[in-house]
């Protein structure tokens, strides 16, 4: 069955829309998740969003990884909205079955639910402002409401002594220039 989506007789790509690469989600991602979202995205061939099955090992054998860092990508897509999970995996003696993503940027061509883009979302509400009373200046500083004890460049309240009696350099140690290729003593 043909479907008029699927390129025939042209070289493969990938295609990252510009809305895409601007948003706050992608900015976040690692090198090793963006990777892994290319290697999804690279499985998409226009039919089968919701049904594009790559497990971790699989995963990790693409992108020259362990298992673990492989997994932490995917779990990252997810948190960032690129990717949901459509069917988990299962691995028993009868059933060995893959699980199945669904790129959030297009339509799913299994539920046929339209296009969720949830990455678009995804840095708006981790924005913070400052608190309120720290959007206004202090109040002027008089000499009447700040004591000198609490201000730390107040000056000491005893003298200073030096601690041995020998000077920081000695004499043929000073500072010398030359002029004339004469060597005089500053």
């Amino acid at each position: 069955m043909s479907s008029k989506w699927k390129r025939k007789g042209k070289s493969k790509f990938i295609m990252i829309e510009a809305y895409v690469k601007r948003s706050a989600a992608w900015k976040a991602l690692t090198p090793v998740e963006r990777s892994a979202y290319l290697e999804v995205k690279w499985r998409y061939d226009g039919v089968n969003n919701g049904r594009i099955g790559l497990g971790c090992r699989e995963l990790a054998d693409e992108i020259g990884m362990g298992r673990t860092t492989a997994s932490q990508a995917l779990d990252g897509l997810q948190e960032k909205g690129f990717i949901e999970k459509t069917k988990a995996s299962a691995f028993n003696l009868k059933n060995r079955a893959v699980t199945e993503w669904r790129l959030t940027e297009y339509r799913c061509d299994v539920t046929g639910e339209p296009a969720s883009k949830k990455f678009m979302r995804w840095g708006l509400g981790k924005k913070t402002q400052s608190a309120p009373t720290d959007t206004q200046s202090a109040p002027p500083d008089t000499a009447a409401s700040i004591k000198a004890e609490t201000m730390p460049h107040s000056p000491p309240q005893r003298t200073v002594e030096r601690i041995s009696g020998s000077t920081q350099s000695a004499p043929p140690d000073t500072y010398r220039y030359t002029m004339g290729g004469k060597t005089n003593a500053a």
